[in-house]
């Protein structure tokens, strides 16, 4: 067995024994534990709110947005939605009908809104999970459906609520507006676009442009997890004429950009916390050097090498450490715990697209995490650690 291993866990092994220097090792732990947990709860925050944001553009917009270059719609629409799901990384693709419109409430000019109207054959599965009161439009009828959903703030500012009918007027068509049956309301909580979509039949935004059946104004490309934007974006740009193709960060740089500021604050807290945590377990690796400076006058006497020493010293160390960390990650996945299943701290919507502090976690980043806090701190204690292999044995035996 390696003899310094074997010393460490004796020293670490040992109980209340009257040493003076164990109040001071475990704040030292304590202090590990609490960084620890600060660290992960970071990185599990910015991760969840990463997910959050993405899942929810998605839902919106999907993956890829494929728009016309010229002109103003997207022609034979099947055909191109068919051959792009044939493509790798393709989940599938579905084409859209947006236009502007004007939203009017049952009391008159008061409650007046502006939205985009997005017309779908189908409704995807994200506006059933955020759907707050009514039922999702059933757009597959033989008969062009009158039913719009909206959002629970849009109904709000209309004064219209599930089952009322509101009045929407086109650019194109001011003279012919059309009443439309609110059929359900959702709430996604990210306001932004929450306040500006609303969402109707397909066919009736065709009738109003007078286009064919199988024009579109863009194509939306959900992808397989894992699968590169960037790289079936360049395929179908390469592979077709006449198109381009958006990805979520083109579409929404702001929104990103806000995202890559997160990233870099956590960036900042990490590295601040491994540097107080490492300088914390310095004071107290030198506090237990000092506490044990006969045990190493006794060593060094007996033949043990400065290098043994101070190898001896950075087991210690590092178990201190571990056990600082696993208290740490303790703390932190019951924290998370509790705010996942009982959203204890909430948000503003408005300002954070979400109601609650989302959360996400990949066991790969914990174990990264947690190895790289441990070769820190072990790193900024090897130039503590060389006090040990410079007590003299002489004085070291006299010291009490």
């Amino acid at each position: 067995m390696n003899v310094e291993w074997f010393m460490a866990r004796r020293l670490l092994s040992e109980g209340k024994g009257g040493s003076t220097a164990l109040p001071i090792v475990r704040i030292a732990i304590a202090g590990i534990a609490l960084g620890v947990c600060v660290m992960l709860l970071a990185v599990f925050v910015t991760s969840g709110f990463k997910r959050e944001i993405r899942e929810k553009l998605t839902g919106f917009m999907a993956h890829l947005n494929v728009l016309p270059d010229a002109g103003e719609r997207v022609r034979d629409a099947t055909a191109l939605v068919t051959w792009i799901e044939g493509l790798p990384g393709v989940n599938h693709a579905y084409g859209y009908v947006e236009k502007t419109a004007v939203l009017k409430g049952r009391t008159g000019e008061k409650n007046v809104h502006g939205a985009l109207a997005r017309g779908l054959d189908t409704l995807p599965g994200f506006f059933r999970e955020y759907l707050a009161g009514g039922t999702l439009p059933d757009f597959t009828t033989d008969a062009v459906s009158d039913a719009i959903l909206l959002s629970t703030d849009v109904a709000g500012y209309l004064e219209v609520t599930v089952g009322d009918r509101l009045t929407v007027y086109f650019p194109d068509e001011p003279r012919r507006p059309r009443r439309l049956e609110v059929r359900g309301t959702y709430n996604t909580g990210f306001k932004e676009y929450d306040d500006a979509t609303v969402l109707v039949d397909q066919r009736l935004l065709l009738r109003v442009n007078g286009w064919g059946k199988e024009d579109r104004s863009g194509i939306a490309v959900v992808l397989e997890e894992g699968a590169e934007a960037a790289r079936v974006a360049a395929l179908i740009e390469q592979e077709t004429t006449g198109y381009a193709v958006m990805t979520l960060e083109e579409i929404a740089p702001q929104i990103f950009d806000w995202l890559e500021l997160l990233d870099m604050n956590v960036w900042i807290i990490l590295i601040l916390l491994v540097t107080v945590a490492g300088f914390n377990m310095v004071s107290g690796l030198l506090v237990l050097i000092l506490d044990k400076t006969a045990m190493i006058g006794v060593l060094k006497a007996l033949g043990c090498r400065d290098f043994s020493l101070r190898l001896l010293f950075l087991h210690v160390a590092a178990g201190l450490v571990a056990r600082g960390m696993l208290w740490g990650n303790a703390l932190a996945f019951a924290l998370a715990g509790m705010q996942y299943h009982f959203r204890v701290v909430t948000l503003d919507p408005e300002t954070y697209y979400m109601s609650a502090v989302p959360l996400s976690f990949r066991a790969g980043e914990v174990l990264l995490l947690n190895a790289g806090v441990l070769v820190a701190t072990v790193l900024i204690l090897v130039v503590p650690s060389m006090l040990a292999a410079r007590v003299e044995p002489a004085r070291s035996m006299k010291f009490e």
